[in-house]
């Protein structure tokens, strides 16, 4: 064998032994990605994507009244209705959620807030009554001893009407309703009239405060047949409102005003420590210095109170003043919720 012959076969075998080397360093180049193949491959660990309801417009608030679970509604931050439980079979934050998404449903649809009603019934003429909010003529919600207005009357009627007054305005500024359906009553079925329960005798609607009676027609009487006592004139007072007359007005404003009673809040601190009391007469505002005094004027009727700054708020809606309980009862603001003010700053 000659010289060329032998650099001839020592070239192949150099190139045949570093065939699989090159091949093995190709494969070490490329990494791999477990990661990658993990996102590509199987995409049910990834997590779920988060879905905003734009049109939830209720809350809950869950406390406890008097020993018992209670859990509160509130719609478009307002107080609507407070739910009831016993300690054993606490199901008031059900209750108060399954209403909650019901009325979330009627602001998507936009319910006609016209179609909210109430109604009473009774199955016979010896039991207690019962009240309903309706929609759109069906029972929406019973209101009773364990579901109620948050800042109750004491009565269930009045509750009903102040609940659906509320339930109107907020869901469609309808205007409040005054007068209460005459109660109804279940017929009882008969062998000689088997479908009396079926339907139902007509109702009339009657009003819920006292109708005016009409007036009989008076003849002319004589001078001298005039009764000698003069008759004596029935004077109704006017609601009393809380004025300062030596106070000077250091600013004015004018803008939606709202109330807030938690149930349960007494020993709920207010921004400037002190424990909130709703029966007070105290306001939350966002910038005004505490202590500072505030007449309110309800614009719709007409009557004021005069308030102390102690909390802040409100920060939803465009309101300018949260007033307690007792300082809404005073400026008959309670059935609506909300109303239009105008606020006095006082030196």
């Amino acid at each position: 064998m000659n010289k060329t012959q032998l650099f001839s076969v020592v070239a192949l075998s150099t190139t045949a032994i570093a065939i699989p080397t090159a091949a093995q360093a190709n494969t070490a180049v490329q990494p791999s990605n477990p990661a990658a193949d993990d996102i590509t491959t199987d995409k049910s660990q990834l997590p779920p994507v988060a879905r905003v309801n734009i049109n939830q417009i209720t809350t809950i608030h869950k406390h406890q009244i008097a020993g018992k679970f209670a859990t509160t509604l509130y719609i478009r931050s307002i107080p609507f209705l407070t739910f009831i439980s016993d300690i054993a079979s606490d199901d008031s934050e059900l209750q108060a959620t399954q209403i909650a998404e019901k009325i979330n449903q009627l602001a998507a649809n936009k319910i006609d807030a016209n179609q909210i009603t109430v109604s009473s019934k009774k199955a016979h003429a010896s039991d207690d009554v019962r009240y309903f909010i309706r929609v759109d003529g069906q029972e929406f919600i019973e209101l009773n001893a364990n579901t109620r207005l948050p800042d109750t009357t004491g009565n269930i009627a009045q509750d009903t009407l102040q609940a659906a007054n509320r339930m109107r305005r907020l869901l469609g500024n309808a205007k409040p309703l005054h007068s209460f359906p005459h109660i109804a009553v279940t017929p009882t079925p008969s062998p000689s009239n088997p479908i009396a329960s079926v339907k139902p005798a007509p109702t009339k609607p009657v009003k819920v405060s006292q109708s005016r009676s009409k007036k009989t027609p008076v003849k002319p009487v004589k001078p001298s047949q005039q009764a000698i006592a003069p008759t004596q004139k029935i004077v109704t007072p006017a609601p009393k409102t809380t004025t300062i007359t030596n106070s000077r007005v250091r600013a004015t404003h004018k803008g939606m005003a709202s109330y807030y009673s938690y149930e349960g809040s007494i020993s709920r601190r207010t921004a400037n420590g002190e424990r909130f009391n709703p029966h007070q007469l105290t306001a939350a505002h966002r910038s005004l210095p505490f202590g500072t005094r505030v007449r309110v004027t309800n614009l719709r009727n007409g009557r004021s109170v005069v308030v102390r700054i102690n909390d802040r708020g409100p920060f939803t809606g465009g309101r300018i003043i949260d007033v307690s309980l007792g300082a809404a009862q005073q400026i008959g603001m309670i059935s609506s919720g909300v109303a239009m003010v105008q606020l006095e700053v006082l030196k």
